[in-house]
């Protein structure tokens, strides 16, 4: 039994965090359609770009699509030739990103601390509730946070110093760290856009106003990072240019100009809106960090370095996308990973005795963990009760919508049931210094509250939204004919029909196959809040309704 047990603690720590990875971001990948816009949009362009095998160019309804770099469509382009094109092959390269990103903070936190600073930081990456949701999906953000991180941690590698270390390895090790940093960089600017540069530079300079100009860089090291960048991005540029001229650069700047300047699709907020998202939504790292900012007399120069790095990077973060007009609660992401490594931070100093549990933890733990046990149970009560729906005041859309057949049980009440008895009982392990099983506990009940939530609610909650627009559209998918969408924007009719490659211009043109002549059959999707404002109706008949949307044919 002691042997058995001695080459179970001799396996590799990442081991069993790639195993906790696989069973927290894999399951139920699958369990729902992909959502309007984002994951469709990137989904439908990654299908797209299999179908024609034009992989330099993204493209959306075959046309050039200026907003998204193509770094991550290829992931997906990628995962659907192996795994068909689907919802599980849209969003398991972010499953695999969720994997990587626990095993490289496992390894910074490993470095600079210790092997359990490490796991508790991979840990409550894993299993706080929107990195742990972002990680389930099929947009761009986690990839993108990912090669920002890795190119800020490399350039932290290169300001310490280590003074055991020797000269020819430290030179060695500065220029691989400089080349790996501005390769990351390079790679987080095809994954998003120059947004990954300008947080990137923004963190380095305050870091380096704040070290008073010292941070074991030079210009020429500056020269170098800049080149490879260069060198990685204009690769692509190179391609995108002979392919589609200037205007690709044109319409990409001035998409980025517009995300900053104007609330774009809509997506507007308050200037703490990402403040709160963050606080809300990182539960419970983001209670967990409340107590890290103070200073910690027992820290090393580079604990104490690491950790100023990650608020510089908190902060900029918060303040770029708070002063963004669009307000999307994803934008902010990147935020997870200093706010993780805080809370991290926290139950490090917890376990060690420097620190203790306290109400500053203790309450708004219990106060948000009860928050979101009710907002849940609200709406599986809602579900259970949808003529309270007729007592509430809504647009005409969401009054149909309401209005799904959609079956719910009292079992539902289980999965918040589940979270509020984990954060009692945590909150209590960890009042009474029983720090690894409170938080074991805790952590635990969130992830199983996210899953079970991801897996049995969200898709109910789509039998709301758009489950009767893809249902019809899959009903579609062998019948050669045309499915335009009117009054609203979706990506959907091109995903979930599976359009095919126009043969003509015409073909392509949503326009001309909505009023025009047609030799296929044309069917519109609209929706009853926005049927008045359509000015062809006279040329199609009503098919039927349904959850507020209208399906429509052509005569």
């Amino acid at each position: 039994m002691n042997n058995v047990l001695k080459r179970f603690s001799d396996v590799p720590h990442w081991v069993f965090l790639f195993i906790i990875g696989v069973l927290v971001f894999v399951p139920f990948l699958g369990n729902a359609h992909l959502f309007d816009w984002d994951e469709i949009n990137f989904a439908e362009s990654a299908r797209e770009m299999l179908l024609t095998h034009h992989y330099r160019t993204v493209q959306i309804n075959f046309q050039p699509f200026y907003e998204k770099p193509p770094f991550f469509i290829w992931l997906q382009a990628l995962s659907m030739s192996y795994f068909g094109v689907n919802e599980f092959a849209a969003r398991i390269p972010n499953a695999v990103f969720g994997i990587v990103t626990m095993i490289t903070v496992y390894n910074v936190g490993r470095r600079y601390f210790d092997k359990s600073m490490g796991i508790w930081w991979a840990l409550l990456f894993a299993c706080s509730i929107l990195p742990q949701m972002y990680f389930k999906s099929g947009i761009i953000d986690p990839v993108f946070n990912y090669f920002i991180f890795l190119s800020l941690y490399f350039l932290f590698a290169i300001s310490i110093k280590d003074d055991f270390e020797p000269n020819k390895m430290r030179r060695n090790n500065h220029r691989w760290y400089l080349t790996a940093s501005a390769l990351a960089a390079g790679v987080a600017v095809l994954t998003k856009g120059p947004v990954a540069l300008g947080i990137i530079v923004l963190v380095v300079t305050i870091i380096l106003l704040i070290n008073r100009g010292k941070l074991n860089f030079n210009l020429g090291d500056l020269i170098l990072w800049l080149v490879v960048v260069t060198l990685v991005i204009g690769a692509w540029l190179s391609f995108e240019i002979r392919a589609n001229g200037l205007a690709f650069v044109h319409n990409f700047i001035i998409y980025q100009i517009r995300l900053f300047s104007t609330e774009d699709a809509g997506h507007g907020g308050p200037v703490y809106f990402h403040l709160l998202a963050v606080f809300l939504g990182c539960f419970p790292a983001s209670i967990l960090c409340l107590d890290s900012f103070r200073r910690q007399p027992d820290d090393t120069l580079h604990q104490v370095s690491l950790k100023r790095w990650m608020i510089v990077l908190l902060v900029v973060v918060l303040i770029i996308f708070s002063v963004v007009k669009t307000k999307i609660i994803h934008y902010s992401s990147l935020s997870y990973f200093p706010v993780t490594f805080l809370g991290a931070y926290f139950i490090h100093h917890l376990q060690s005795g420097r620190w203790r549990w306290t109400w500053r933890q203790a309450v708004p733990l219990m106060v948000i963990g009860i928050a979101f046990a009710a907002a849940v149970a609200g709406a599986i009560g809602l579900g259970l009760h949808p003529e309270i729906f007729q007592s509430i005041k809504m647009d005409a859309f969401a009054t149909e919508a309401v209005k799904a057949k959609v079956y719910w049980t009292v079992n539902d009440l289980a999965v918040p049931a589940g979270l509020l008895a984990g954060v009692i009982a945590a909150a209590i392990l960890l009042g009474r210094g029983r720090v690894i099983i409170g938080m074991a506990v805790l952590l635990i009940s969130t992830c199983l509250f996210t899953n079970l939530s991801l897996a049995l609610i969200v898709p109910r909650i789509e039998k709301y939204s758009q489950a009767a627009m893809i249902e019809f559209l899959e009903s579609k998918k062998l019948e050669d004919c045309y499915v335009e969408v009117a009054g609203f924007k979706s990506y959907a009719q091109l995903f979930y029909k599976g359009k095919s490659q126009p043969a003509s211009a015409q073909d392509s043109d949503p326009s001309f196959i909505l009023t025009g002549p047609t030799t296929k059959p044309v069917y519109v999707i609209t929706r009853v809040d926005k049927l008045p404002t359509i000015d062809f109706m006279d040329r199609y008949t009503e098919i039927y309704r349904k959850n507020g949307f209208v399906f429509l044919k052509k005569k």
